[in-house]
């Protein structure tokens, strides 16, 4: 039984999200007339973080209005989440002249289906916007997108996910304050050229549905420290010009710089370079190394990282390699290595091969990390006695079978 005075103390808070994802058109306009109630009551209270997200039925221009509201309220967090094709480009013209010229934004994730093109305004201008999310989103042409990217002096973290990048001839990314990006998960049209040329850029994401004749440029990644890679859809991105492993040698070495590295993916370019170690690049700061696939071959990038401490193994995709104990057993193996993890073990014969022999040459190992799946309790049980009866070369080892 509060006072009639405290009623309202719900509309003074910063922090607003509102979900207009409904069925039924009676508690939509329901939600509708309440948002409208609800910002209303605010007045002048400033706004911290406002999330939006609308499904069909919801009058686009109240969505205007209350986009509106929030830049006006300095808002300095900012999620747009419109998930219906009804939603056209022309619905919102106050989300292109307001959200992009917002002096406040810190942070901006855009989220839509591909029907809403998205159009960069001429003095697009977000002076501390650090982090930008552009999800299922289509651009309209290469100056947009480049536009908005040198609009944000400040800008720190850029995804690209899922986003239709028909309209444009060449993506480039090219910020020098820019320290984490992700580009993953659309289709790249054939003739577009990625451009990615960041000497700040940290950490790197990248896995895209290839084309042929899709070119890819690395440039000025002398501060990477982690890259995650799906190496099977780049490698085929050279593939119209080079026939041979040179693009696999030139994508690595751009790459060699990373304390971090997760190789997934089968690619044919990749393989044969693995198997001809005169052909891998050093990766003299590599410490932690995983790869999706155990490729023929992999023993000879461990060669060429001397410092590495940690490997792993995902097996899900476990190529059909005869196994084939190597010919030079790597130093980092012998004596850097303290971490060994192994997912997804399914009872093949030649993944027992490979644990028998990390665990007979790594002689520093500390801890060997086995996940066991999509087997029986009874072969569960079978497999982690087979796994621990295997000889060691560390006596400091310790096996966690999960």
């Amino acid at each position: 039984l509060l006072s009639t005075r405290w009623k309202d103390l719900f509309t003074s808070i910063s922090n607003i999200e509102l979900d207009g994802v409904l069925r039924n058109k009676a508690l939509r306009n329901r939600f509708m007339k309440f948002s409208d109630g609800f910002l209303s009551l605010r007045k002048d209270i400033s706004v911290d973080r406002f999330r939006l997200c609308c499904g069909p039925g919801i009058d686009h221009r109240k969505i205007n209005e209350w986009i509106l509201y929030a830049v006006r309220h300095g808002v300095r967090e900012l999620d747009l989440i419109f998930q219906s094709r009804s939603f056209e480009t022309r619905h919102f013209t106050e989300l292109e002249f307001t959200v992009f010229t917002c002096k406040t934004l810190l942070t901006l994730r855009l989220f839509n289906l591909p029907s809403l093109v998205l159009t960069i305004p001429t003095h697009c201008c977000l002076p501390k916007l650090k982090v930008l999310h552009l999800t299922f989103l289509k651009f309209s042409d290469d100056e947009s997108i480049r536009r908005l990217l040198s609009s944000c002096n400040s800008l720190e973290e850029l995804l690209v996910q899922s986003c239709e990048l028909s309209n444009l001839n060449k993506l480039s990314v090219c910020h020098p304050t820019l320290k984490r990006l992700t580009i993953s998960g659309g289709h790249i049209d054939p003739i577009c050229e990625l451009e990615i040329n960041t000497p700040n850029l940290v950490c790197f994401d990248f896995g895209y549905f290839y084309c042929e004749e899709t070119r890819l440029s690395l440039i000025n990644l002398n501060s990477l420290s982690e890259a995650r890679i799906c190496i099977g859809f780049i490698a085929k991105m050279f593939s119209n010009y080079c026939n041979d492993t040179a693009s696999a040698f030139d994508l690595m070495r751009a790459l060699s710089c990373v304390q971090s590295f997760h190789l997934t993916g089968i690619c044919l370019e990749i393989q044969a370079m693995l198997q001809s170690p005169s052909l891998i690049p050093e990766f003299p700061n590599l410490t932690s190394l995983k790869m999706g696939a155990c490729y023929a071959g992999w023993e000879n990038m461990l060669v060429r990282c001397p410092c590495l401490e940690t490997l792993a193994f995902e097996l899900e995709d476990f190529g059909p390699v005869d196994w084939h104990t190597p010919k030079k057993d790597p130093s980092c193996l012998q004596h850097h290595i303290k971490a060994i993890k192994i997912f997804a073990l399914k009872r093949k014969h030649v993944e027992f091969q490979l644990i028998g022999y990390l665990l007979k040459k790594a002689g520093v190992l500390e801890s060997l990390t086995v996940e066991i799946k999509s087997v029986t309790k009874r072969e569960q049980r079978m497999m982690s006695k087979n796994i621990c009866a295997l000889p060691k070369a560390s006596k400091k080892c310790h096996i966690l079978i999960i």
